[in-house]
Protein backbone atom coordinates (compact mmCIF):
# COMPACT_ATOMS: atom_id res chain seq x y z
CA UNK A 1 0.00 0.00 0.00
CA UNK A 2 0.82 3.73 -0.84
CA UNK A 3 0.03 7.08 -0.19
CA UNK A 4 -0.40 7.77 -3.85
CA UNK A 5 -3.83 7.77 -5.25
CA UNK A 6 -5.05 6.04 -8.61
CA UNK A 7 -5.46 7.83 -11.63
CA UNK A 8 -8.30 5.90 -13.11
CA UNK A 9 -9.97 8.00 -16.20
CA UNK A 10 -13.10 9.70 -14.86
CA UNK A 11 -16.51 7.10 -15.18
CA UNK A 12 -19.95 8.26 -14.86
CA UNK A 13 -20.37 4.71 -12.32
CA UNK A 14 -18.94 1.41 -11.26
CA UNK A 15 -20.37 -0.97 -12.85
CA UNK A 16 -19.08 -3.61 -10.58
CA UNK A 17 -20.76 -2.30 -8.28
CA UNK A 18 -23.89 -2.84 -10.55
CA UNK A 19 -22.86 -6.94 -11.22
CA UNK A 20 -22.62 -7.32 -7.13
CA UNK A 21 -25.88 -5.82 -6.82
CA UNK A 22 -27.42 -8.11 -9.58
CA UNK A 23 -25.86 -11.38 -7.65
CA UNK A 24 -26.95 -10.71 -4.49
CA UNK A 25 -30.21 -9.71 -5.34
CA UNK A 26 -30.60 -12.99 -7.30
CA UNK A 27 -28.86 -15.03 -4.80
CA UNK A 28 -31.21 -14.10 -2.22
CA UNK A 29 -34.34 -15.08 -4.33
CA UNK A 30 -32.78 -18.30 -5.22
CA UNK A 31 -32.48 -18.92 -1.42
CA UNK A 32 -36.09 -17.44 -0.41
CA UNK A 33 -37.49 -20.18 -3.77
CA UNK A 34 -35.10 -23.24 -2.63
CA UNK A 35 -37.13 -22.11 1.05
CA UNK A 36 -40.45 -22.41 -0.57
CA UNK A 37 -40.04 -25.70 -2.45
CA UNK A 38 -38.40 -27.38 0.35
CA UNK A 39 -35.12 -27.41 -1.36
CA UNK A 40 -32.14 -27.39 1.76
CA UNK A 41 -31.17 -23.96 1.30
CA UNK A 42 -27.98 -23.02 0.10
CA UNK A 43 -26.83 -20.71 3.53
CA UNK A 44 -23.86 -19.03 0.99
CA UNK A 45 -26.96 -17.24 -0.66
CA UNK A 46 -27.33 -15.40 2.39
CA UNK A 47 -23.89 -13.22 1.85
CA UNK A 48 -26.42 -10.88 -0.36
CA UNK A 49 -26.93 -9.17 2.38
CA UNK A 50 -23.60 -8.47 3.40
CA UNK A 51 -22.49 -7.17 0.10
CA UNK A 52 -25.56 -5.24 -0.18
CA UNK A 53 -24.31 -3.53 3.36
CA UNK A 54 -20.61 -3.65 2.57
CA UNK A 55 -21.49 -1.62 -0.94
CA UNK A 56 -24.09 0.92 1.31
CA UNK A 57 -20.62 1.77 2.86
CA UNK A 58 -18.33 2.04 0.35
CA UNK A 59 -20.90 4.34 -1.96
CA UNK A 60 -22.10 6.28 1.05
CA UNK A 61 -18.36 7.15 1.98
CA UNK A 62 -17.50 7.99 -1.49
CA UNK A 63 -20.98 10.56 -2.16
CA UNK A 64 -19.56 11.82 1.66
CA UNK A 65 -16.12 12.77 0.29
CA UNK A 66 -16.48 13.44 -3.46
CA UNK A 67 -19.61 15.46 -3.11
CA UNK A 68 -19.66 17.36 0.31
CA UNK A 69 -23.06 19.05 1.08
CA UNK A 70 -24.80 19.88 3.95
CA UNK A 71 -27.09 17.56 5.82
CA UNK A 72 -30.44 18.27 4.63
CA UNK A 73 -29.69 18.23 0.89
CA UNK A 74 -27.66 14.81 1.58
CA UNK A 75 -30.66 13.35 3.58
CA UNK A 76 -32.74 14.93 0.25
CA UNK A 77 -30.87 13.26 -1.77
CA UNK A 78 -30.93 9.89 0.08
CA UNK A 79 -34.84 10.25 0.37
CA UNK A 80 -35.55 11.03 -3.20
CA UNK A 81 -33.96 7.74 -3.83
CA UNK A 82 -34.99 5.24 -1.59
CA UNK A 83 -38.70 6.43 -0.26
CA UNK A 84 -41.02 6.89 -2.73
CA UNK A 85 -40.73 3.22 -4.54
CA UNK A 86 -40.89 1.74 -0.37
CA UNK A 87 -44.11 4.05 0.38
CA UNK A 88 -45.70 3.15 -2.65
CA UNK A 89 -45.21 -0.76 -2.14
CA UNK A 90 -45.94 -0.26 1.25
CA UNK A 91 -49.24 1.49 0.56
CA UNK A 92 -50.09 -1.77 -1.52
CA UNK A 93 -49.34 -3.77 0.74
CA UNK A 94 -51.57 -2.14 3.64
CA UNK A 95 -54.75 -1.64 0.98
CA UNK A 96 -54.15 -5.76 0.68
CA UNK A 97 -54.19 -6.25 4.03
CA UNK A 98 -57.26 -3.97 4.68
CA UNK A 99 -59.07 -5.47 1.72
CA UNK A 100 -57.62 -9.16 1.50
CA UNK A 101 -55.74 -10.36 4.24
CA UNK A 102 -55.55 -13.73 3.11
CA UNK A 103 -53.37 -13.29 0.40
CA UNK A 104 -51.20 -12.46 2.70
CA UNK A 105 -49.65 -14.61 5.25
CA UNK A 106 -46.34 -12.50 6.11
CA UNK A 107 -47.98 -9.96 8.33
CA UNK A 108 -51.38 -8.60 9.45
CA UNK A 109 -52.89 -4.98 9.99
CA UNK A 110 -51.15 -3.24 12.71
CA UNK A 111 -51.62 0.46 13.43
CA UNK A 112 -48.40 1.17 14.76
CA UNK A 113 -46.71 -1.19 12.81
CA UNK A 114 -48.11 0.28 9.37
CA UNK A 115 -46.81 3.47 11.12
CA UNK A 116 -43.54 2.38 12.09
CA UNK A 117 -43.08 0.77 8.70
CA UNK A 118 -43.56 3.93 6.93
CA UNK A 119 -41.39 5.75 9.40
CA UNK A 120 -38.39 3.51 8.71
CA UNK A 121 -38.49 2.05 12.53
CA UNK A 122 -37.81 -1.15 13.51
CA UNK A 123 -41.18 -2.29 14.93
CA UNK A 124 -42.86 -5.87 16.48
CA UNK A 125 -44.70 -7.54 13.63
CA UNK A 126 -47.81 -8.10 14.58
CA UNK A 127 -47.17 -11.80 12.76
CA UNK A 128 -44.74 -12.75 15.26
CA UNK A 129 -42.36 -15.34 13.45
CA UNK A 130 -41.58 -12.25 11.45
CA UNK A 131 -40.20 -10.42 13.85
CA UNK A 132 -38.99 -6.92 13.85
CA UNK A 133 -39.52 -6.64 10.18
CA UNK A 134 -42.17 -4.08 8.25
CA UNK A 135 -45.44 -4.34 6.03
CA UNK A 136 -42.51 -5.24 3.34
CA UNK A 137 -41.06 -7.60 4.97
CA UNK A 138 -37.17 -7.11 3.06
CA UNK A 139 -37.55 -3.10 3.90
CA UNK A 140 -35.51 -4.45 7.08
CA UNK A 141 -32.51 -3.70 5.86
CA UNK A 142 -33.45 0.19 4.87
CA UNK A 143 -34.64 0.67 8.47
CA UNK A 144 -30.55 0.36 9.17
CA UNK A 145 -30.16 2.36 5.71
CA UNK A 146 -32.73 5.30 7.14
CA UNK A 147 -30.05 5.05 10.73
CA UNK A 148 -27.29 5.21 8.58
CA UNK A 149 -27.98 8.14 6.72
CA UNK A 150 -29.01 10.16 9.95
CA UNK A 151 -25.05 8.96 10.89
CA UNK A 152 -24.04 10.25 8.24
CA UNK A 153 -25.69 13.41 7.92
CA UNK A 154 -24.73 14.20 11.56
CA UNK A 155 -21.14 13.80 10.76
CA UNK A 156 -21.53 16.23 8.03
CA UNK A 157 -21.60 18.63 10.94
CA UNK A 158 -18.16 18.04 11.90
CA UNK A 159 -14.87 18.99 10.58
CA UNK A 160 -14.01 16.55 7.64
CA UNK A 161 -11.05 15.18 9.14
CA UNK A 162 -13.34 13.44 12.43
CA UNK A 163 -15.96 12.14 10.09
CA UNK A 164 -14.18 9.02 9.33
CA UNK A 165 -13.72 8.13 12.65
CA UNK A 166 -16.76 9.46 14.01
CA UNK A 167 -18.81 7.51 11.60
CA UNK A 168 -16.63 4.50 11.79
CA UNK A 169 -16.54 4.45 15.68
CA UNK A 170 -20.36 4.72 16.22
CA UNK A 171 -21.37 1.89 14.01
CA UNK A 172 -18.38 -0.27 15.91
CA UNK A 173 -19.79 0.72 19.02
CA UNK A 174 -23.18 -0.09 18.34
CA UNK A 175 -22.01 -3.38 16.90
CA UNK A 176 -20.14 -4.19 20.43
CA UNK A 177 -23.99 -2.92 22.31
CA UNK A 178 -25.38 -5.78 20.94
CA UNK A 179 -23.45 -8.45 23.64
CA UNK A 180 -25.74 -6.22 25.83
CA UNK A 181 -29.39 -7.93 27.05
CA UNK A 182 -31.11 -4.99 25.26
CA UNK A 183 -35.00 -4.86 24.87
CA UNK A 184 -35.83 -5.86 21.35
CA UNK A 185 -35.97 -2.64 19.25
CA UNK A 186 -32.28 -1.37 20.86
CA UNK A 187 -30.82 -4.94 20.25
CA UNK A 188 -31.90 -4.21 16.43
CA UNK A 189 -30.10 -1.32 15.82
CA UNK A 190 -27.02 -2.51 18.30
CA UNK A 191 -26.25 -5.21 15.79
CA UNK A 192 -23.43 -6.76 13.66
CA UNK A 193 -25.25 -5.77 10.47
CA UNK A 194 -23.58 -1.85 12.00
CA UNK A 195 -19.82 -3.16 11.35
CA UNK A 196 -20.45 -4.04 7.94
CA UNK A 197 -21.38 -0.96 7.41
CA UNK A 198 -18.38 0.12 8.36
CA UNK A 199 -16.48 -2.87 6.45
CA UNK A 200 -18.02 -0.49 3.45
CA UNK A 201 -17.02 2.99 4.68
CA UNK A 202 -13.75 1.39 5.65
CA UNK A 203 -12.84 0.07 2.33
CA UNK A 204 -13.82 3.81 0.74
CA UNK A 205 -11.19 5.31 2.90
CA UNK A 206 -8.19 2.85 1.99
CA UNK A 207 -9.18 2.42 -1.85
CA UNK A 208 -7.82 5.40 -3.23
CA UNK A 209 -4.55 5.71 -1.10
CA UNK A 210 -3.74 2.20 -3.04
CA UNK A 211 -1.06 2.08 -5.23
CA UNK A 212 -2.33 1.87 -8.98
CA UNK A 213 0.15 -1.72 -9.08
CA UNK A 214 -2.17 -3.37 -6.90
CA UNK A 215 -5.11 -2.55 -8.89
CA UNK A 216 -3.84 -5.59 -10.74
CA UNK A 217 -4.56 -8.41 -8.16
CA UNK A 218 -7.85 -7.42 -8.19
CA UNK A 219 -8.99 -10.84 -9.47
CA UNK A 220 -6.86 -12.71 -6.76
CA UNK A 221 -8.48 -10.59 -4.13
CA UNK A 222 -12.30 -11.59 -5.84
CA UNK A 223 -11.30 -15.23 -5.91
CA UNK A 224 -10.44 -14.97 -2.41
CA UNK A 225 -13.54 -13.57 -1.06
CA UNK A 226 -15.28 -15.99 -3.15
CA UNK A 227 -12.99 -19.05 -1.63
CA UNK A 228 -13.44 -18.17 2.12
CA UNK A 229 -17.06 -17.16 1.31
CA UNK A 230 -17.68 -20.69 0.41
CA UNK A 231 -16.74 -22.87 3.40
CA UNK A 232 -17.98 -19.22 5.77
CA UNK A 233 -21.52 -20.32 4.15
CA UNK A 234 -21.29 -23.98 5.02
CA UNK A 235 -20.94 -22.93 8.73
CA UNK A 236 -23.23 -20.24 8.82
CA UNK A 237 -26.05 -20.46 11.65
CA UNK A 238 -28.45 -18.12 12.86
CA UNK A 239 -26.65 -16.38 14.99
CA UNK A 240 -25.66 -12.81 13.29
CA UNK A 241 -22.09 -12.47 15.22
CA UNK A 242 -20.94 -15.67 12.95
CA UNK A 243 -22.23 -13.37 9.73
CA UNK A 244 -20.04 -10.86 10.55
CA UNK A 245 -16.58 -12.90 10.59
CA UNK A 246 -17.68 -15.91 7.86
CA UNK A 247 -20.02 -14.11 5.43
CA UNK A 248 -18.78 -10.04 5.86
CA UNK A 249 -15.24 -10.15 5.88
CA UNK A 250 -15.32 -12.37 2.53
CA UNK A 251 -17.91 -9.77 0.99
CA UNK A 252 -15.42 -6.85 2.11
CA UNK A 253 -12.94 -8.99 -0.41
CA UNK A 254 -15.23 -9.48 -3.18
CA UNK A 255 -16.21 -5.99 -3.65
CA UNK A 256 -12.52 -4.69 -2.99
CA UNK A 257 -11.38 -7.42 -6.04
CA UNK A 258 -14.36 -6.88 -8.12
CA UNK A 259 -13.90 -3.15 -8.06
CA UNK A 260 -10.14 -3.46 -8.57
CA UNK A 261 -10.71 -5.36 -11.61
CA UNK A 262 -12.71 -2.84 -12.92
CA UNK A 263 -9.98 0.75 -12.22
CA UNK A 264 -7.50 -1.94 -14.14
CA UNK A 265 -10.13 -1.81 -17.20
CA UNK A 266 -10.40 -5.69 -17.17
CA UNK A 267 -14.12 -6.35 -16.21
CA UNK A 268 -15.78 -7.36 -19.13
CA UNK A 269 -19.28 -6.03 -20.21
CA UNK A 270 -22.37 -8.04 -19.12
CA UNK A 271 -24.94 -6.33 -20.28
CA UNK A 272 -27.72 -8.52 -18.63
CA UNK A 273 -26.06 -8.39 -15.40
CA UNK A 274 -26.09 -4.63 -15.60
CA UNK A 275 -29.16 -4.68 -16.44
CA UNK A 276 -30.34 -6.45 -13.67
CA UNK A 277 -28.10 -4.94 -11.07
CA UNK A 278 -29.95 -1.55 -12.27
CA UNK A 279 -33.21 -3.11 -11.27
CA UNK A 280 -31.65 -4.88 -7.57
CA UNK A 281 -33.52 -2.41 -5.69
CA UNK A 282 -37.29 -3.13 -6.97
CA UNK A 283 -36.42 -6.86 -7.48
CA UNK A 284 -35.40 -7.11 -4.23
CA UNK A 285 -38.57 -5.27 -2.30
CA UNK A 286 -41.18 -7.26 -4.75
CA UNK A 287 -39.37 -10.79 -4.79
CA UNK A 288 -41.20 -11.86 -1.84
CA UNK A 289 -44.44 -11.10 -3.23
CA UNK A 290 -44.36 -12.20 -6.32
CA UNK A 291 -42.19 -15.97 -5.44
CA UNK A 292 -45.67 -15.91 -3.03
CA UNK A 293 -47.84 -15.33 -6.29
CA UNK A 294 -46.03 -17.78 -8.55
CA UNK A 295 -46.75 -20.40 -5.66
CA UNK A 296 -50.87 -19.54 -5.43
CA UNK A 297 -51.22 -19.42 -9.26
CA UNK A 298 -49.36 -23.11 -9.78
CA UNK A 299 -51.30 -24.10 -6.87
CA UNK A 300 -54.66 -22.43 -8.22
CA UNK A 301 -53.89 -24.26 -12.03
CA UNK A 302 -53.04 -27.98 -10.26
CA UNK A 303 -49.85 -27.51 -11.62
CA UNK A 304 -46.53 -29.48 -9.53
CA UNK A 305 -43.31 -27.51 -10.94
CA UNK A 306 -40.00 -29.57 -10.43
CA UNK A 307 -37.92 -28.03 -7.47
CA UNK A 308 -35.11 -26.41 -9.57
CA UNK A 309 -37.20 -25.58 -12.17
CA UNK A 310 -39.32 -23.53 -10.29
CA UNK A 311 -36.06 -21.80 -8.90
CA UNK A 312 -35.06 -20.90 -12.16
CA UNK A 313 -38.52 -19.62 -12.97
CA UNK A 314 -38.61 -17.13 -10.31
CA UNK A 315 -35.09 -16.10 -11.03
CA UNK A 316 -36.64 -15.05 -14.72
CA UNK A 317 -39.81 -13.85 -13.57
CA UNK A 318 -38.41 -11.75 -10.64
CA UNK A 319 -35.47 -10.14 -13.15
CA UNK A 320 -38.19 -9.61 -15.42
CA UNK A 321 -40.93 -8.16 -13.60
CA UNK A 322 -38.16 -5.96 -11.05
CA UNK A 323 -36.30 -4.80 -14.48
CA UNK A 324 -40.20 -3.18 -15.65
CA UNK A 325 -40.95 -1.94 -11.93
CA UNK A 326 -37.59 -0.15 -12.34
CA UNK A 327 -38.38 1.84 -15.63
CA UNK A 328 -42.38 2.23 -14.89
CA UNK A 329 -41.84 2.75 -11.47
CA UNK A 330 -38.85 3.50 -10.08
CA UNK A 331 -37.25 6.06 -12.38
CA UNK A 332 -40.37 8.25 -12.65
CA UNK A 333 -40.34 8.29 -8.97
CA UNK A 334 -37.01 9.64 -8.75
CA UNK A 335 -37.86 12.12 -11.48
CA UNK A 336 -40.12 12.99 -9.87
CA UNK A 337 -38.94 13.70 -6.24
CA UNK A 338 -35.10 14.49 -7.45
CA UNK A 339 -34.08 18.01 -5.89
CA UNK A 340 -34.20 21.06 -7.23
CA UNK A 341 -31.60 22.04 -9.56
CA UNK A 342 -30.10 24.55 -7.19
CA UNK A 343 -29.25 21.52 -4.79
CA UNK A 344 -27.58 19.73 -7.69
CA UNK A 345 -23.67 19.24 -7.47
CA UNK A 346 -22.13 16.83 -10.71
CA UNK A 347 -21.54 13.69 -9.79
CA UNK A 348 -18.29 12.21 -8.89
CA UNK A 349 -16.76 9.09 -10.71
CA UNK A 350 -18.22 6.16 -9.16
CA UNK A 351 -21.46 7.41 -7.74
CA UNK A 352 -24.12 7.82 -10.62
CA UNK A 353 -24.46 3.75 -10.36
CA UNK A 354 -28.14 3.42 -9.80
CA UNK A 355 -30.03 5.26 -7.62
CA UNK A 356 -30.50 2.38 -4.90
CA UNK A 357 -27.99 2.10 -2.07
CA UNK A 358 -28.86 -1.75 -0.61
CA UNK A 359 -31.12 -3.85 -1.51
CA UNK A 360 -31.48 -7.12 0.05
Amino acid sequence: MTASPTSAPPRTELVSIQYLRAAAALGVVVWHAQGQVGIPETQVLQAGIEIFFVISGYVMWRILKERPVSPGVFLQKRLARIVPLYWLLTTVMVVLLLVAPQLLQSTRFDLPHVVASYLFVAWPNPVEAAGLKPVMIPGWTLNYEMAFYLLLAAALLMKASLRGAVVIGVLLVSTALSVLPLPPIAAFYASPFMAELALGVGLAMVFPRLSRGWLQHGGLVFVLGCGLLIPGGAMIGPEAHGRLILLALPATLIVAGLIAVEEAGRLPSIPVLKAVGDASYPLYMIHPVLLSAMAQALNLAGVEMPPWLYVAAALVVTSVVGWFAHLWLERPLIAAFKPRPRDRTALSPALAAAPNEIRP
